[in-house]
């Protein structure tokens, strides 16, 4: 006898892999001390970026899958080059101008 459908389905848990998460992770770490060097808060980043307050937090934090359109909000906000926010975390950055 066959198994019902609802057997079959696959799990609604989305499974990430570790490397996903290590990615997640590095670019909200990126972004984090990218703020920090503006010394902006999160509300001025979120304001500044269009995003939501909750929405930039869960990307700090590595929590959020982070779309195309929400990466080029970062880098016009932060008026910097999408490439910015790949650069190695763990590099040191050079003090910026206040802007």
């Amino acid at each position: 006898m066959p198994k019902a459908a609802t057997d079959e389905r696959p799990s609604r848990v989305h499974k990430q892999s570790a490397r996903y998460l290590r990615e997640a992770k590095a670019l909200g770490l990126r972004l984090r001390r990218l703020r920090e060097e503006h010394e902006w808060t999160l509300e001025q980043t979120a304001e500044r970026c269009d995003l939501d307050l909750k929405h930039l937090q869960k990307i700090e934090s590595g929590q959020l899958n982070v779309t195309l359109v929400t990466l080029v909000r970062l880098a016009v906000g932060f008026r910097e080059p999408m490439a910015t926010l790949f650069a190695d975390a763990s590099a040191p950055k050079a003090k910026r101008p206040k802007r």
